[in-house]
C-alpha cells in the first residue's frame, strides 16, 4: 500500500508541471476545501504582504501572496516580536522544487523545525515578481510550539527575503526592513467587504479640520457638529471610518456623543481639548454614543433589520465628536482631519437600533495594584429597570433587547476582556469576548448571532490587566497610562437607556486599605490622622502592595456591593445597589487536532505540463485520496 501511494504521488506530481506545487483539491480528505475562494483578506504590508484566508470549526487556509522571489514567513506570536512565535516558511527554488517547513522561534531569532509539521502545503508557486504560498492547518494543533488560533485577537508577525536559502539553515534574521506585525482577528464572524447600500443613501462627515495636536503623549480634540436638517425620519445604516493621511499611529480611537438641541449655538464648530475644568457647558451635556471607532477597526454596518432613527423629534439634531490622540513620542507640527463618515437612507429598517454603554465608572477609585501580573476588575449593568421608560421618558413594557454587536475598550494595561451575559443568577453566554487584547486593535465585532437580553438579565464587563511593568498604582482615567473598562452593546430594538456602569462599595475597600472615609463620593478620608481630609485615591499609591492584599483588594471589588448608575436619553439617572453574579470557571479549550490535510516538507523539481496534465492530476489525487482511506 505504502509502495503505491508513493506511486501515485509521484505521478501525480510529475503531470503537474510548472513552477507551482498543488496538493490539496476539492476531493481531498479536509472538510474545509483547501482550493476554493478565500472571503478573508487583510494587507498586513500595503503592495508588499497581502494575506487571505478560509476557516471552519477545526482548520484555517492561509494565503500569502508576497512581492518577492526567495522566502515568504508568516507567524503567530503572544506578544507581536519574533521571540516565541510560531511560524511556517516557504519557498520556490531555483530548481522550481518547493519547500515549506514549520518551525519556532527560540530565543530572539534562532528558527527550529518542529517536531510535528502541522502546516500542510495546498501549493507554492512564483511568478517574475510575486510568491504565493497557501497552507492549511488545524486551529488547535497537539504540538506545544504551535499558537492556538481563536476567536480573540491573534497578532501576526510576516517576513520576506529576496534570496532563497540553500537550506533551513540558512534561513538568518531577515533584518530591520522586510517585516512587521499585525493584529487580527482571524476568525472573524464575518468578511471584510463592501456591503450592498440603498441607492437612495446619502452621506455627512464628522471630521476635524487641520485640528493642531500639541506634544502632549496623550491629548483629546471635542468638537460640536449639527446634524444635516431632515424633513422625515431616516435611519442610520453605516459609519466608516475617516483617517487623515500620516495620522494612521496617532489616532488611537473616536467616539461621536448626541447632544441635547439645547446646545449653544456658539460652541457649534470649535474645537477644544476635552474634560477642562473651563469647557464650555454644552459639552458636558454630550454623553450617549451613537458611534465608535478605535485603532485597528473599519467600516460598521447595521444589520438589515434596523438601523439608527435620525430626523424625527428625540433624535440627535447636535453631535461631540471626540478624538483620542496618542502621541508618545511627543511629535510637533502636526494637524489632524480626521473622523467619521455616516451613511444613511429613507427607507426605513423595521427596528430602531440603540448603543448602551456598560462596565466600570471612569474614575480614579477604579485602580490596578502594580507589579501584578493579574488583576480583575468588575463593572455590572442590571437590566431591570430597561422597561420602565421609553425614549420619551414615557413608562413601557418590553425591554427586551437584541444585541448584534460590541466593542471591548481597556487601555496599555488591559490584557483580556468579557462581557458576560447572566440570568437569574447565572452565565448563559456573553456579548464581546476578548482573551488576547491588544490596545492596538479595537474594533466594533458583530457578534456570531444575535443574543437577547431580557429586562433582569445583568451584563458583567470583566477586565483582566497586567502592571508587572508598572511601580505605581494604574488609576481610572482618560489618558492612555490611566485603566477603562467599558463594553460598548449595539442593539434593537432601542431603549431609554444610553449608559449603565458601576463602582464597588469605595468605603469597604477603604476599611480594607487601612482608611476610613465619607460613605458618598468623593470619598473623603477621615482617618487616620494624617491623611484626613485626603481623597481615597490620592493614597493609592502609599500603599504596600504585597501579593496578599493586591488579591484581597482584587476579591472585595469584586464581593462588595456595588453602586450601579444608568442614565437615560430623557436625563433621568437611575442610582442603586447591585451585586455581581458568582463568576464561572472559562471554559476547557476543545481536543486538539492531528492535521490529515495536505503534505510536509519539500518537494522536487517539477517537469513541464502536458496538455492533459491537469485531467491526469486530478485522476491522481482521486486514487490517492481513495488509497488513503482504504
Amino acid at each position: 500500500m505504502k509502495r503505491a501511494i508513493a506511486v501515485m504521488v509521484m505521478m501525480s506530481m510529475m503531470v503537474m508541471g510548472s513552477s507551482e506545487t498543488t496538493l490539496l483539491g476539492p476531493d481531498s480528505p479536509c472538510a474545509l476545501d483547501p482550493d476554493a475562494d478565500l472571503p478573508f483578506t487583510a494587507e498586513l504590508s500595503p503592495g508588499n504582504f497581502h494575506l487571505s484566508w478560509a476557516f471552519d470549526s477545526d482548520q484555517i487556509v492561509l494565503e500569502a501572496q508576497v512581492r518577492t522571489r526567495g522566502w515568504v514567513g508568516l507567524g503567530l506570536s503572544s506578544t507581536g516580536t519574533m521571540a516565541g512565535s510560531d511560524v511556517v516558511v516557504g519557498w520556490v527554488d531555483s530548481a522550481a522544487a518547493t519547500h515549506l517547513v514549520d518551525a519556532h522561534i527560540e530565543g530572539e531569532r534562532s528558527l527550529v523545525r518542529d517536531a510535528s509539521q502541522d502546516y500542510k502545503l495546498v501549493r507554492l508557486s512564483e511568478n517574475g515578481t510575486h510568491t504565493v504560498m497557501r497552507v492549511v492547518r488545524a486551529l488547535r494543533t497537539c504540538d506545544a510550539n504551535d499558537r492556538d488560533i481563536t476567536e480573540n485577537t491573534m497578532r501576526l508577525i510576516w517576513a520576506s527575503e529576496d534570496n532563497d536559502p540553500k537550506s533551513e539553515a540558512q534561513i538568518t534574521y531577515h533584518g530591520p526592513m522586510d517585516r512587521g506585525t499585525k493584529s487580527l482577528q482571524l476568525l472573524s464572524s464575518r468578511p471584510r467587504s463592501q456591503p450592498e447600500l440603498p441607492q437612495d443613501r446619502s452621506t455627512f462627515d464628522i471630521v476635524q479640520d487641520k485640528c493642531a495636536i500639541p506634544p502632549d503623549s496623550t491629548f483629546y480634540a471635542c468638537k460640536i457638529f449639527s446634524l444635516p436638517n431632515l424633513s422625515k425620519k431616516h435611519h442610520l445604516v453605516e459609519v466608516e471610518p475617516i483617517i487623515d493621511p500620516g495620522s494612521e499611529a496617532l489616532v488611537h480611537h473616536m467616539v461621536v456623543y448626541m447632544c441635547p438641541d439645547t446646545v449653544n449655538a456658539s460652541h457649534v464648530g470649535v474645537t477644544h481639548q476635552c474634560y477642562l475644568a473651563q469647557l464650555p457647558d454644552s459639552f458636558s451635556t454630550c454623553t450617549s454614543v451613537l458611534a465608535a471607532w478605535a485603532i485597528g477597526g473599519g467600516t460598521f454596518e447595521y444589520p438589515p433589520a434596523a438601523g439608527y432613527s435620525l430626523g424625527v423629534p428625540g433624535d440627535p439634531r447636535f453631535v461631540l465628536l471626540e478624538i483620542h490622540y496618542n502621541n508618545p513620542n511627543r511629535s510637533t507640527g502636526i494637524e489632524d482631519s480626521s473622523g467619521l463618515r455616516f451613511h444613511y437612507t429613507a427607507q426605513l429598517r423595521r427596528f430602531d437600533a440603540g448603543h448602551l454603554m456598560a462596565g466600570i465608572i471612569v474614575s480614579p477609585f477604579h485602580f490596578i495594584p502594580p507589579n501584578t501580573d493579574s488583576f480583575a476588575t468588575y463593572g455590572i449593568c442590571d437590566t431591570n429597570s430597561f422597561s420602565t421608560l421609553n425614549r420619551n421618558g414615557e413608562t413601557q413594557v418590553d425591554g427586551e433587547m437584541q444585541v448584534f454587536a460590541s466593542c471591548l475598550h481597556s487601555h496599555l494595561a488591559g490584557i483580556s476582556m468579557q462581557a458576560r451575559h447572566f440570568r437569574n443568577g447565572t452565565q448563559i453566554g456573553d456579548v464581546g469576548r476578548e482573551q488576547d487584547y491588544d490596545f492596538k486593535f479595537q474594533e466594533t465585532r458583530h457578534l456570531k448571532k444575535l443574543v437577547t437580553v431580557l429586562p433582569g438579565d445583568k451584563i458583567v464587563v470583566e477586565c483582566v490587566y497586567r502592571t508587572t511593568n508598572r511601580n505605581k498604582t494604574t488609576l481610572g482615567g482618560m489618558t492612555t497610562e490611566d485603566e477603562m473598562c467599558l463594553a460598548f452593546l449595539h442593539y434593537y430594538p432601542k431603549v431609554n437607556v444610553s449608559m449603565c456602569h458601576s463602582m464597588y462599595d469605595v468605603p469597604s475597600m477603604a476599611a480594607l486599605l487601612g482608611y476610613t472615609t465619607t460613605g458618598i463620593y468623593p470619598y473623603v478620608i477621615t482617618s487616620p490622622a494624617k491623611d484626613m481630609g485626603s481623597y481615597l485615591f490620592m493614597v493609592f499609591n502609599e500603599i504596600n502592595w504585597t501579593a496578599e492584599r493586591t488579591r484581597d483588594a482584587e476579591r472585595t471589588a469584586l464581593t462588595s456591593q456595588q453602586l450601579i448608575i444608568q442614565q437615560h436619553m430623557s436625563s433621568v439617572n437611575l442610582i442603586y445597589d447591585g451585586i455581581i453574579p458568582r463568576i464561572p470557571a472559562d471554559p476547557t479549550p476543545p481536543p486538539c487536532v492531528h492535521n490529515k490535510c495536505g503534505r510536509n516538507g519539500s518537494l522536487p523539481a517539477t517537469t513541464a505540463a502536458s496538455p492533459t496534465a491537469p485531467l491526469l492530476a486530478t485522476l491522481m489525487l482521486l486514487l490517492l485520496a481513495r488509497a488513503l482511506c482504504d
